[in-house]
């Protein structure tokens, strides 16, 4: 009987640690830093939402590199739904349609510091290649 309140003990910790993850890294408007890859420029914004009880992500992708040649702006802004990776610390995207698939390719993944500091990441999962470390405003 001990060892199956114990069990219970622990499963229950381990749940809410883990939703403590990503209430702690939801609580913040994450910014991309710098770009370390080429292909992926602009100005990135990640806000994790919660709207009547249903949580989702809005990601802002601002290009203005062609601005001054063109004049033109390119925003992209997408809202998704997204499924939470405990086993890899990774954030997937889903419920992709035409218009956002291009997020199929990339995912987030997050860490904490020694200081429990939340640390989040853009990876692109073809090549599992780093695009670009986001941080806090």
């Amino acid at each position: 009987m001990k060892k199956i309140i114990f069990a219970l003990f622990l499963l229950t910790f381990s749940l809410s640690f883990s939703n403590s993850d990503i209430d702690i890294i939801s609580k913040e408007l994450w910014r991309c830093t710098h770009s370390i890859d080429k292909t992926f420029k602009g100005l990135t914004y990640v806000k994790f939402l919660n709207e009547d009880g249903k949580p989702s992500i809005s990601i802002s992708i601002l290009d203005n590199r062609a601005a001054l040649k063109t004049g033109k702006v390119t925003l992209e802004l997408s809202q998704l739904d997204y499924e939470v990776k405990e086993d890899e610390n990774s954030i997937y995207f889903t419920n992709l349609n035409e218009k956002t698939n291009v997020f199929s390719n990339y995912k987030l993944s997050y860490s904490f510091d020694k200081k429990n500091r939340p640390k989040m990441d853009l990876y692109r999962i073809s090549d599992n290649k780093k695009l670009c470390s986001l941080i806090t405003d």
